[in-house]
């Protein structure tokens, strides 16, 4: 037996990386799907779930915490929101004593006036023609929010083309952009289901496998069963919220579920800080046994391809590991602040300010 060979027996999980050098391209070691700061053919090949914060669901389970999905070195981490709007020409359809388009104009107005100055904004329509890439635009990048000259631009908008969600949905990533280690989130306000030939499943799949990973929020405005079908469904596969919205009233309901799910989130997360030493304890188990296997495999990669995989997966998870120890000390207070800015802004759109 070849000594190559030899080593692919005792580690046959690393075998695809290191014999097949045009399989770099495809990001050995760089993938994260549960985004927990160990790469997902890493977590194969130690016998972890690549799609489940392991660490962080164990130091929940049993107690009265809800399971948080974002990556704890987040917290401390901006938030932005992506709000992408269908301006398609079914936007002129009533919805209760007034237009889909003006309802989400009025509301859309009242939640940008409410958002925490802290928070950054972007926004995108989609449905300005017809399917081709020109229907979607990215009217305002994610960035510090200017209130008045979004709301002018929101107040310009005229229903007019087409419903392309999956291409739209394609592009968010590229949207947020350098902005991958924030809290991102989505919100997706649509009045009808894909009519452009795309896969929307698909798309937001994708797009929460990627490094952006927003938390999904959808709205369905005036929908049919068929739409409120699919929409639900783009919900359910990013782990996300749907609401279903025939009035004023209950679009304001989506916009403040939003606010209660910020409050959640950090109501949520200092149950889960008190749990610190318990996440620690795991997430160091999963580090130790991870470090083992790339200490190994390091010994046995026979090119300079696989020794730099290798290098570099063993750097990222020594600085998560880190990062994530020195946490603990900042986390409390952190929270209680990011807790009274989301409660505020909570009062300040259903009018309690």
């Amino acid at each position: 037996m070849k000594p190559s060979s030899r080593a692919f027996v005792r580690l046959p999980l690393i075998l695809p990386i290191i014999i097949a050098g045009s399989l770099y391209a495809a990001g050995p070691f760089e993938k994260d799907s549960d985004h927990d700061g160990f790469p997902d053919d890493l977590e194969i090949a130690t016998g972890h779930n690549p799609r489940v914060n392991e660490a962080l669901k164990k130091s929940a389970a049993g107690g009265k915490c809800g399971v948080i999905t974002t990556d704890l070195l987040k917290l401390g981490r901006p938030h932005n929101v992506l709000i992408v709007l269908d301006i398609s020409g079914s936007m002129r359809e009533p919805l209760g004593n007034t237009s889909r388009m003006d309802a989400a104009k009025k509301i859309l107005a009242r939640y940008i006036d409410a958002l925490p100055t802290a928070m950054r904004i972007g926004f995108v329509i989609y449905g300005k023609a017809d399917c081709g890439d020109e229907s979607v635009e990215l009217i305002a990048p994610v960035g510090r929010l200017n209130k008045g000259a979004l709301k002018a631009r929101i107040a310009s908008l005229e229903p007019r083309g087409s419903t392309p969600i999956a291409l739209t949905l394609g592009r968010v990533a590229e949207y947020l952009r350098g902005f991958e280690a924030d809290n991102n989130h989505l919100i997706l306000i649509s009045d009808g289901m894909e009519n452009c030939g795309g896969d929307p499943i698909q798309a937001i799949i994708e797009l929460k496998e990627s490094d952006a990973d927003p938390e999904v929020t959808v709205i369905g405005l005036g929908v049919d069963s068929a739409t409120r079908a699919q929409l639900s469904r783009i919900a359910a596969s990013s782990d996300g919220v749907y609401s279903d919205v025939k009035n004023e009233n209950d679009l304001i309901g989506a916009f403040s579920q939003f606010f209660n799910r910020m409050n959640r989130f950090y109501k949520d997360i200092v149950c889960i800080v008190s749990q610190y030493n318990a996440y620690l304890t795991y997430e160091t188990e999963q580090y130790n046994k991870s470090k083992s296997y790339l200490v190994k495999a390091a010994t046995r990669a026979f090119d300079d391809g696989a020794r730099s995989a290798i290098k570099k997966a063993e750097e990222r998870i020594d600085h998560n590991h880190a990062a994530r120890m020195e946490a603990k000390d900042t986390l409390n207070e952190m929270i209680k602040n990011k807790m009274d800015e989301m409660e505020k802004a909570t009062n300040a759109f259903v009018g309690r300010d």
